[in-house]
């Protein structure tokens, strides 16, 4: 009976090390990041306002400061611009036009659940002035895709914009067939 003590012993301590080694080895649960969603949908909100404000007043530095400098752009009937110093030349072009330039406001934006990328659209309003002082008046749709930075801030990877159709409106030339038209008439009775 004496020697089966000691074994009882030596029993109960491997079974103990063996407990301790399995719990310390199980893999430990990913923990799940903070849901930043709501406050970084409101910095993207926030960022666009001021990147129209920017746009708005002309200000060529504040309005590519939001693109990352590896950003591509993929205007309307263009080639794809990559970079930030390229589509600051765009930019630059864009703003130098006379008129009250261009507005744009969110629509919608939709943060990813790692909270590193979201993208957002929207409206874009782009009225222009003429030689004859005549106002052009382009409206349409953009979608831009947004990066975290390191520091916490959101800028652009991606733009992408389009104008909207131009409202359905009867053709210069079918105003005049219907003038030409007019006049014949006039003419044949006379």
């Amino acid at each position: 009976m004496a020697c089966s003590r000691p074994f009882l012993l030596l029993a109960a301590s491997l079974f103990a090390m063996n407990f301790i080694a399995a719990c310390s080895t199980q893999p430990k649960q990913p923990t799940q990041p903070l849901d930043n969603r709501a406050a970084d949908e409101a910095a993207i909100r926030a960022a666009v306002v001021a990147w129209s404000q920017a746009s708005a007043a002309k200000d060529v530095d504040k309005a590519v400061a939001v693109y990352t400098d590896d950003a591509i752009q993929m205007p309307d009937r263009g080639a794809i611009i990559q970079g930030k110093e390229n589509i600051r030349k765009g930019w630059a072009g864009m703003l130098a036009e006379p008129g009250p330039g261009l507005t744009f406001a969110t629509t919608s934006v939709a943060v990813a659940r790692s909270g590193d990328i979201a993208y957002e659209y929207g409206t874009f309003d782009f009225a222009t002035k003429d030689k004859r002082g005549r106002i052009h008046d382009e409206k349409g749709k953009y979608l831009t895709a947004w990066k975290k930075q390191a520091d916490g801030t959101w800028k652009v990877a991606v733009d992408i914009d389009n104008p909207d159709a131009p409202a359905a409106a009867a053709p210069a030339a079918t105003k005049r067939k219907a003038v030409t038209h007019q006049r014949r008439h006039r003419r044949a009775t006379s």
